[in-house]
């Protein structure tokens, strides 16, 4: 029908709209933390868009619930506020009836949402651990990013670097600190590159340059002047990966007792099944009075998915710290805004009638 369509139509463009922006601000506010720990030398420079993508795809199941809301609970407020929802209510249409067309957009959606938390995130967050470790176990030279101090090996070496010729891996106006049992070694070179010889092992060739060592505080210091020197790279000793039941695939999950194995089947299934009450419950919520100031729909339906999505956070970390039984866990959060959304359906329909009544 006309309304299903129009409102479909709307819907869509409203929830990609929202969708776009959440997506580009958490971009940006993971980026600068991303580049954060660069500076820091906690991260190599070559591996921040690919963690930028994990860290992304952690957070779309949220941005999308989130999108989903407002892309059903605006088009309903404007439609409200335009009256256009009183032509389509005195044409015979009644409030429920917008639950179909509302449940044909936010299913594929919610679906969309399901295979992100119980498949490709865990995935994912597998695959970013083995890039962090494969990263922790390269030599040094990752770290080295042009215009900023670097550490490595706990603070025993810090590096600095003025310029990088990305094509030839060539560096230049190289400075680096390193303390050996407790003596101070100053080498600031002309350029410097990083080699591998046949046999695996890794060098850091630094070229015209100076070394300065001797211990701080005392001026028995040594200059030697070089025209080429090496500095072994031994590559950084990784230990067992800490397992996790965020990486676990779902088969893993529901054969595991633990309280936290289920603390985690709560969440990947909550967050799916939350954006689809949500989006049943911002039928009823998108009623505007053009009496009232136009933000007051807008803060209670925000009040209401703070409250849901910390209902949320709340069952999972009792169910994790074994203070909550599972099945309630899973259960209790959705059946509380399933009974919110009927008494919503109910007030609104019933707020109608009476109105009628008196008219």
């Amino acid at each position: 029908m006309l309304y299903r369509r129009a409102l479909t139509r709307e819907m869509g463009l409203t929830a990609g709209a929202v969708l776009t922006v959440l997506v580009a601000i958490a971009l940006v506010v993971l980026f600068i933390r991303l580049l954060g720990d660069v500076a820091r030398g906690e991260l190599a420079n070559e591996a921040v868009f690919t963690f930028l993508g994990f860290s992304l795809l952690y957070f779309l199941p949220v941005l999308m619930t989130i999108a989903l809301f407002a892309g059903v609970l605006l088009p309903l407020s404007r439609m409200w506020r335009d009256s256009e929802m009183v032509i389509w209510f005195g044409a015979g249409l009644s409030l429920t009836q917008w639950l179909r067309p509302v449940l044909a957009f936010a299913l594929p959606l919610a679906a969309v949402i399901f295979l992100l938390t119980v498949v490709l995130n865990p995935w994912a967050q597998a695959k970013k651990n083995e890039y962090r470790d494969e990263l922790r176990s390269r030599s040094e030279s990752s770290l080295i990013a042009p215009g900023l101090f670097a550490e490595s090996g706990g603070g025993q070496r810090v590096y600095y670097v003025d310029s990088l010729n990305p094509l030839t891996g060539v560096v230049r106006n190289v400075f680096m600190q390193s303390r050996i049992d407790g003596q101070l070694g100053l080498v600031v070179a002309h350029e410097g590159s990083h080699t591998e010889l046949s046999d695996g092992s890794r060098y850091l060739v630094f070229k015209d340059g100076r070394r300065y060592e001797g211990t701080p505080g005392q001026l028995d210091y040594r200059v030697i002047e070089f025209e080429r020197y090496w500095m072994r790279l031994d590559p950084v000793a990784v230990g067992d990966r800490a397992t996790s039941v965020r990486h676990a695939p779902l088969g893993e999950l529901l054969r595991d007792p633990s309280p936290q194995a289920r603390a985690e089947v709560l969440w990947r299934f909550g967050v799916p099944l939350s954006a689809l009450i949500l989006a049943v419950m911002a039928i009823p919520l998108g009623f505007v009075n053009t009496r009232a100031p136009r933000s007051y729909g807008l803060l209670v339906a925000l009040l209401l998915y703070f409250i849901y999505n910390n209902l949320l956070s709340l069952a999972q970390a009792w169910v994790s710290q074994d203070k909550l039984n599972a099945g309630v866990g899973i259960v209790a959060p959705h059946l509380l805004m399933l009974a919110a959304t009927a008494l919503l359906f109910y007030w609104r329909m019933h707020t109608r009638a009476w109105r009628r009544r008196r008219a």
